[in-house]
């Protein structure tokens, strides 16, 4: 991985002059708090494919072939399901949106990757650009306009705005626990309106009831 322009472009290990190091970029020593939820949840492949916009025979294919893999919990032999976290559905996302703008699967590749490499939170300020050869990976809209400038960008991806349409969407569906496995049911807003809707029928009953009470101890005193 080498740096230009403040860029990071990725390049094929076969094509680099420089394997000392002096370009890796050093990993997060400490998680975000919004990240360690993040890793504490688990999503089936059902919710993980359709929230990333593929087909489960494609996240089965990318699992199987270690493209993408589910990195809260992988399938061991039947019987058990696969847990995709929230980083693993916007990588999944990001990848569907590079081939579906025609970059080849190599590429691909390489910027999933990157990517797995970062940090949840750190997706958020990233845009992934590609001219057919390399992938750039750009933090800020300067970036990409010295980019664009160079004419060298054909493709890009917004990683930020699938980060936060993926926690969106996330946030209505069922979820497994990482740490005891147990399954979460978030309460939607539908929820909420039939929960309210109850209270209001219980409160409406209870009105009603006491009424009649006040109405029969009425007419017994009429009656005294």
């Amino acid at each position: 991985m080498a740096q230009e322009s403040d860029l990071t472009v990725h390049v094929r290990l076969e094509d680099r002059a420089d394997l000392s190091g002096r370009h890796a970029v050093q990993g997060v020593l400490f998680a975000f708090d919004d990240e360690s939820q993040d890793d504490a949840r688990g999503y089936r492949g059902t919710v993980a494919s359709c929230v990333a916009g593929i087909t489960y025979r494609q996240l089965d294919y990318w699992a199987r072939k270690k493209i993408v893999e589910p990195s809260v919990k992988a399938s061991h032999g039947s019987g058990t399901r696969r847990l995709y976290s929230f980083k693993d559905i916007v990588i999944l996302a990001v990848s569907k949106r590079l081939l579906d703008t025609g970059v080849n699967l190599q590429n691909v590749t390489t910027a999933i990757g990157y990517l797995s490499q970062r940090s949840a939170e750190q997706l958020e300020d990233i845009t992934i650009m590609c001219d057919g050869e390399t992938v750039y990976e750009c933090t800020d809209d300067a970036q990409v306009g010295r980019l664009m400038r160079t004419g060298k960008a054909v493709f890009g991806v917004s990683v930020g705005s699938l980060w936060h349409e993926i926690r969106g969407r996330l946030e209505s569906e069922d979820y497994v626990d990482a740490v005891d496995g147990a399954m979460h049911h978030p309460q939607t807003a539908s929820d909420m309106v039939d929960e309210l809707a109850l209270m209001r029928e219980r409160r409406r009953r209870e009105n009603i009831g006491m009424m009649d009470t006040m109405t029969d101890a009425t007419r017994r005193a009429r009656r005294a």
